[in-house]
């Protein structure tokens, strides 16, 4: 657990060791189900015709539906504690991030919702303009590789982009249009405070108690071992990962699924 903004008291940080121990239990789960999915690949069917089985999508579909359970077991031990998380659904202050650290196959999914729904081109148009505007931030200070780690430049720069107050491309009236393929950077963050503090021009938001419940080492391993099976290559942030997979991965086309393979 990251705190972000105003930490956390620590002992809300460290879950008993029979917490633990469930979250181990969750996160194994999870990981068998990546590697099911990854076990299910026919590669020649994958790079040449953007096809994978139907048995990819279960079990990566249910590795997601096991890491949100893990999730709200985590808010039930800060229920515990008197602690209570603030986000619900409409509140969309957070939704003006540029979410980063993605993973290829959580791209992949999102995009599989996104073709589901029927709004590839819609949401491609919107990544399309929120990258312009990634591009122009870059540009504002290319001192900045000089005078600092890339990772401290980064981290500049996403906070710039949350200033902007742009919504998501993939929000619709306050409300993901994608919610139940949202990448993990999506699903982990968390507020304690007012909804309203979360907004970036407010004069509270430094002190909102943020946080992220990243993912165990064990599950992104999984997930990068999966990567490196479909051979994605894309950028970790949201916006630019999505350009890449719809125009150098998928050309627009939908991903064919193909049932009664291996």
């Amino acid at each position: 657990m990251k705190p972000q903004g105003t930490e956390i008291p620590s002992e809300l940080c460290r879950l008993s060791a029979s917490g633990q121990e469930t979250l181990r239990h969750y996160d194994d789960r999870v990981a068998m189900l990546l590697r099911h999915a990854g076990n299910a690949v026919v590669p020649a069917m994958w790079e040449k015709q953007r096809s994978l089985p139907a048995a990819f999508l279960t079990h990566l579909s249910k590795a997601f539906l096991v890491y949100d359970q893990s999730l709200r077991f985590v808010q039930s031990q800060l229920h515990q504690a008197g602690w209570f998380v603030t986000c619900a659904p409409g509140c969309s202050h957070c939704c003006t991030q540029l979410p980063s650290g993605l993973t290829g196959v959580e791209i992949l999914y999102l995009y599989h919702g996104a073709y589901r729904a029927g709004i590839v081109d819609r949401m491609f148009r919107r990544c399309m303009e929120r990258l312009e505007l990634w591009e122009e931030i870059c540009r504002w200070d290319p001192r900045d590789l000089v005078q600092a780690s890339l990772e401290h430049n980064l981290v500049q720069r996403l906070q710039r982009y949350h200033a902007l107050k742009v919504p998501c491309p993939f929000l619709e009236a306050g409300l993901c249009s994608l919610y139940r393929y949202r990448p993990l950077a999506c699903r982990i963050h968390f507020s304690l405070s007012p909804p309203h503090w979360c907004r970036p021009d407010h004069f509270q938001n430094a002190h909102a108690v943020r946080f992220n419940l990243e993912p165990s080492p064990h599950v992104i391993k999984a997930l990068e071992r999966l990567d490196q099976v479909l051979h994605l290559d894309l950028s970790d942030l949201l916006v630019c990962g999505f350009v890449e997979y719809v125009v150098n991965v998928m050309a627009f086309r939908p991903i064919g699924w193909m049932e009664n393979l291996r």
